[in-house]
């Protein structure tokens, strides 16, 4: 059964990810230069089989794995490469295309909107984004540029505070769903909220997936669910309306690279992009990726700058839907409702 992982986790019957992590020592690595401590975690990565471990293996150790895991993290944002963008700044002093500095949110709460199999989802909303979507529905979080005031609705990020409060919604909540605007950015943030998190939670991972093979790397381990959003079914589209470069190459192979692991992905349908976008990655997911499961999302509406763009400037029409449902049935996808 797919999912069946992240269904153990929720229901507390095995350990999420990050917990075994803390118990996976490691060699002390301090004073170490950064290559030197990829090649400890990647040799201590290839040893685990993180589907053998019960609560009895758990014994939390130092260093341990996600310790090894935040030091990489710290030396990646001073020298940030979490995106693709790989603006190499400094982010203690400099701002890099996501014109993120230290983490802030906008809010968080039990989420009752999300895919059947996550809710309740304790959803973190991070403010601030590596792409500049023209359609972006949170763009009033996920747009807001720090080199000024900061809006009412973007809060400081305290790990530990943070940590507390996914603890005590574990009563109510069947995850931890990082979302934003984008986490990719936050990564060092969430994996220091993940060290002061002592309660069994699966681990969401809610990105747009335009992450660098390193950040993938530090996320194995400690996420339990891809949540991933799939925008484009090209390099130019993702482009035009996103504002990055080469899309469909990086978020094809991230897709890949997470073959193995439990995926759920998102498809937003855009109009007048059925042939270009949906079946082109309808065709990826049928030929590469037999293990996730897809949320095709129908209720695209014009938001932010969409308007200015004539061809994602209207909702998706009846015969639009209908042959998004036949190529639904042509790929045989396994679908997934919300």
């Amino acid at each position: 059964m797919k999912l069946e992982r992240y269904l153990g986790v929720s229901k507390d019957i095995i350990p999420a990810k990050f917990i075994i992590s803390k118990s996976i020592e490691v060699e002390n690595f301090e004073c170490l230069e950064i290559n030197e401590l990829w090649e400890i975690h990647n040799r201590t990565l290839k040893k685990v089989d993180f589907n053998k471990f019960d609560f009895y293996d758990i014994e939390y150790v130092s260093p341990n794995l996600l310790d090894l895991k935040i030091e990489i993290a710290k030396r990646i944002f001073e020298n940030c490469k979490f995106c693709e963008h790989r603006c190499y700044v400094n982010r203690k002093i400099e701002r890099g295309f996501c014109r993120i500095k230290e983490s802030y949110y906008s809010t968080e709460f039990l989420h009752f909107g999300e895919e059947r199999v996550l809710i309740p989802s304790h959803t973190i909303f991070f403010c601030g984004c590596n792409f500049k979507c023209v359609f972006c529905q949170n763009w009033d979080i996920s747009q807001v540029y720090f080199d000024r005031s900061i809006i009412n609705r973007c809060i400081p990020y305290n790990p530990k505070k943070i940590a507390n409060i996914i603890e005590n919604k574990r009563v109510y909540s069947k995850n931890v769903n990082f979302v934003g605007g984008e986490p990719t950015p936050h990564l060092l943030s969430i994996l220091k909220t993940l060290k002061y998190l002592n309660r069994n939670i699966p681990v969401v991972w809610n990105s747009n997936m335009y992450l660098t093979v390193e950040s993938l790397n530090l996320l194995k381990g400690v996420v339990d669910v891809f949540l991933t959003d799939f925008k484009f079914g090209n390099n130019k589209c993702g482009e035009r309306l996103s504002k990055v470069k080469n899309y469909f190459d990086i978020v094809g192979r991230n897709h890949i690279l997470i073959k193995d692991e439990e995926v759920i992905i998102r498809h937003l349908v855009l109009p007048n992009h059925i042939d270009c976008c949906t079946e082109k990655i309808f065709q990826f997911i049928y030929n590469y990726l037999n293990n996730a499961v897809v949320n095709v999302m129908f209720q695209y509406r014009p938001e932010y700058k969409a308007k200015e763009y004539p061809d994602i400037s209207r909702i998706l029409n009846y015969k639009e839907i209908e042959k998004v449902l036949y190529l639904v049935e042509k790929y045989n996808l396994d679908v997934i409702s919300d």
